[in-house]
């Protein structure tokens, strides 16, 4: 079963962060690392999801005692056809199949297309897609989520286009993985969004904000492009994540993966250690 009971969270790992390392050297080195680093719960992303793999997933989370939480899908990717994982107009049989042979409840999907993010008509029609496409993914016993970035908070009309995805989605066909460090750097709060998705958000990315200038000679530019803002091992960053990860356990959130999109320069493993090593520290050991 990929569920946690109620009430006691997991702690995970979005495995995008080692996919070099899992295209490289495959499931059994990588799981085994990333145990011995202190998570044994998973979200694949960014991998091919091919019959092999999936035998290798298999083999290798039966060996190492740990468990695929989630899996994760495009919807006519905003980076191309070429983008790993499934496309799910194209490959929605392969995504069922592929959960239920993994053993997996919850599908993610963190992309609506390209035509969809400049308009709020364009974000009813992304609404009205993940709505199908959550309808048939519920009929096979799974449950699809739409991770947010910080492009949806552009407004039209008053409103953000990820107001207009919560409210025109049904609770019962699409939830939310809200990503924190994201919603930080869209200029919301991330404990309010979470707050009002309870109920909606059985997964929550943990995902630190740090800001850190550049070296070398300061320039306007620098100064005015994000450049100054880093992803960061929770508890390195500024955000309060003791607050946020005690908001997503009140709204029922059943798994908080740890992301971290760059790790500039430093080994994966020592940064997934670091986030293991502050949560602890924080009073959350029970959750790992």
């Amino acid at each position: 079963m990929s569920e946690a009971r109620k009430g006691a969270p997991k702690i995970a790992l979005n495995m995008s962060m080692v996919k070099t390392i899992m295209w490289d050297k495959g499931p059994d080195y990588t799981f085994e690392r990333v145990k011995a680093a202190g998570l044994s719960y998973f979200e694949l992303s960014q991998v091919d999801m091919t019959d092999a793999f999936i035998d290798q997933v298999l083999e290798a989370s039966a060996k190492h005692g740990v468990t695929v939480m989630s899996t994760s899908l495009n919807y006519k990717p905003l980076f191309g056809p070429n983008a790993k994982g499934f496309d799910i107009e194209r490959d929605l049989d392969r995504i069922i199949e592929a959960n239920k042979r993994l053993g997996v409840t919850y599908v993610r999907d963190s992309l609506i297309p390209r035509i969809c993010i400049h308009s709020e008509e364009g974000y009813y029609k992304a609404a009205e897609d993940l709505n199908h496409y959550g309808k048939l993914l519920k009929e096979q016993g799974l449950k699809l989520y739409y991770h947010n970035h910080h492009f949806e908070f552009e407004k039209f009309n008053g409103k953000t286009g990820f107001e207009l995805l919560v409210e025109n989605t049904d609770p019962e066909l699409v939830g939310f993985e809200i990503d924190v460090h994201w919603i930080q750097r869209a200029g919301h709060d991330p404990v309010k969004w979470i707050e009002r998705l309870s109920g909606r958000e059985d997964m929550v990315h943990l995902k630190d904000y740090r800001i850190c200038f550049p070296d070398g000679e300061p320039s306007q530019e620098i100064f005015h492009r994000e450049q100054c803002i880093q992803f960061a091992e929770i508890g390195e960053g500024n955000l309060d994540m003791k607050a946020i990860i005690e908001a997503s356990v009140k709204g029922g959130a059943i798994y908080l993966p740890i992301e971290q999109d760059q790790t500039y320069g430093l080994d994966p493993f020592d940064c997934i250690r670091t986030s293991v090593k502050n949560i602890r520290d924080m009073g959350f050991g029970e959750y790992l």
